[in-house]
């Protein structure tokens, strides 16, 4: 009987058979005897029989086991979406000084006499008697504003090779006004731990009363010795705390500090900043954690707080305003002012340069608006 084919493959088949018979292979009936006997010889556990096909083919053996390297078909190239660059932590010296616009880089202010309002004569009048006249004083006080500035450079071969995300220009200039602001929170920071610019009104608390001691000391009736000695003015103020890190951190586990919150129903582990400056009536309590290298240049690094440990209580204006007592501002002559200019003649194609400077001065007013605790761990 005849072979009838239905399918493709019973066709294929059918071709194969015949041409078996003949001594005759089609191409792929050669190529699938030829993946039987590879198929068999990697399988084989027979190391000649292994070693005689790896010879045979080593060309295909080692193009197999060869892979490409990552690193051929890349070169590294800059993110043009991240940098990485450090800062400073956010500073609370002008938040205690606040900045006062002067006209002139000299000058002089009035101040009225501490005791002039704080008794006065009698004020009884007979029928025939003249009313007692009432004593008051004036005098001044002066400040005198100090130039600062930083300049800054760039090539500008340097701008022509810069690739993204890198912005010199924009460098330029940012790096110089950091630079003013740290350097004015160094001076506003060493006015305010200083404690001779506090006149009476401070405080230092002895080894055994510290509040990182074994007995914890009392920070609250400190605090409150505090709040009780400084002086008010009549103007728009605020009432303001500040630290440094250190001795926040070890108000904010104080168990006192803690136990005035069982009073209204609440038992924190850990006391915010603006938690501890509610219980005192002030409006904020400023933490220190700005940073500063104080090693010389080429040596290795040392970090240390621009704010050292102590704490303040100070009267900080909302606003400036006549017949008023703050602790002191930061008078600035004028705006900053900010300049850049080309120099052609300086390297390879010139380049450009920035610079930026201001005019100002700390000047403590009234040093009796305020109080400062010194050594208080």
């Amino acid at each position: 009987m005849p072979f009838i084919p239905h399918t493709e493959d019973d066709i294929n088949a059918h071709t194969r058979r015949i041409a078996s018979a003949r001594g005759m292979a089609t191409r792929g009936h050669q190529y699938e005897q030829y993946m039987d006997r590879v198929k068999w010889a990697m399988a084989s556990g027979d190391t000649r029989v292994r070693g005689e096909w790896d010879r045979a083919n080593k060309g295909i053996v080692a193009l197999r086991n060869k892979d490409i390297a990552p690193g051929a078909v890349h070169q590294n190239a800059t993110l043009a979406n991240m940098s990485v660059q450090y800062a400073n932590e956010m500073y609370i010296g002008e938040e205690l000084l606040p900045t006062l616009q002067v006209a002139k880089a000299s000058d002089v202010y009035y101040t009225y006499g501490q005791r002039d309002r704080l008794a006065y004569p009698d004020d009884e009048l007979g029928p025939r008697s003249q009313a007692n006249e009432i004593q008051e004083t004036r005098a001044t006080s002066t400040y005198a504003c100090v130039p600062y500035g930083y300049q800054n450079f760039v090539s500008a071969m340097t701008l022509a090779n810069q690739d993204a995300p890198l912005n010199e220009m924009v460098d330029l200039t940012e790096a110089i006004l950091e630079g003013l602001a740290f350097r004015r929170e160094q001076r506003q920071a060493t006015v305010m731990c200083t404690s001779s610019n506090y006149g009476a009104n401070t405080a230092a608390i002895g080894a055994a009363n510290r509040w990182n001691t074994v007995g914890g000391g009392d920070p609250i009736a400190n605090i409150q010795t505090g709040m009780a000695a400084i002086w008010q003015g009549r103007g728009p103020a605020d009432c303001k705390m500040f630290t440094s890190l250190n001795v926040y951190q070890i108000l904010s586990r104080h168990q006192a500090i803690l136990d005035l919150f069982k009073y209204n129903g609440s038992s924190p582990g850990l006391a915010t900043p603006d938690m501890i400056a509610r219980w005192f009536e002030c409006s904020q309590l400023l933490v220190g954690k700005a940073r500063q290298d104080t090693a010389n240049e080429g040596t290795a690094a040392n970090y240390t707080r621009m704010w050292t440990d102590v704490l303040g209580i100070v009267r900080v204006a909302k606003r400036a305003s006549t017949r008023n007592a703050v602790f002191g501002y930061t008078f600035q002559h004028g705006a900053p002012i900010t300049q850049q200019w080309f120099d052609e003649r300086v390297g390879h194609g010139g380049g450009y340069y920035s610079k930026v400077s201001r005019s100002e001065v700390i000047g403590v007013v009234a040093p009796l608006t305020s109080y400062l605790i010194t050594t208080p761990v």
